[in-house]
């Protein structure tokens, strides 16, 4: 993932820039084909408040928003890995599409820190019935895809066929920072 580098005052800008990207609620990806490459065009419209959750699928209240939020800020605090949640509207029709744009966000947005490429983006699609997590390669090493997939199948899944979004989420989102806390600690 590309990650944020440069002076501590660099950093700051562009984590600025993170989050206005964050900050605007209503996004609309154009996608367009350029050499086979897809590539995406950002529009934005309206004000939010800061937050590590973008939810434009609009699948959570204020209030789960920033529980969310919260468990995702603690953590970073705690250890430095940033972990974003973004779930997308039904634009992604087919397996390709949705992975292309989960990495391409991951990418774009630049979550974890440069010298650690230590970030995570939880991508979420309810009307596309389809979830990813994209790991920093620095996190990676200690959460493999093997137990990425278990956390997605025992605690995400269950809790979305039962349309319980929030619920899933909030539940994968803490296996993952209880994973990755024991793992940082041996």
């Amino acid at each position: 993932m590309r990650q944020f580098s440069g002076t501590k005052t660099e950093i700051k800008m562009k984590k600025l820039i993170l989050y206005s990207l964050l900050l605007f609620s209503k996004i609309v990806f154009c996608q367009s084909v350029d050499n086979d490459e897809k590539y995406f065009k950002f529009q934005y419209d309206t004000i939010v408040e800061k937050t590590f959750v973008l939810d434009l699928e609009k699948l959570f209240d204020k209030t789960q928003i920033n529980e969310l939020d919260s468990l995702t800020a603690e953590f970073e605090k705690e250890t430095s890995i940033e972990i974003a949640i973004v779930t997308f509207d039904d634009k992604y029709d087919s397996d390709e599409d949705f992975h292309q744009n989960t990495l391409f966000v991951a990418k774009w947005i630049g979550i974890g820190k440069e010298e650690l490429n230590n970030g995570i983006l939880i991508g979420i699609s309810k009307k596309s019935k389809k979830i990813r997590i994209e790991n920093g390669d620095g996190i990676v090493a200690i959460l493999t895809d093997e137990e990425t997939k278990s956390i997605i199948d025992n605690s995400f899944i269950p809790n979305f066929k039962e349309k319980r979004y929030f619920e899933g989420t909030k539940e994968g989102l803490k296996k993952i920072i209880e994973h990755l806390k024991i793992k940082i600690k041996k």
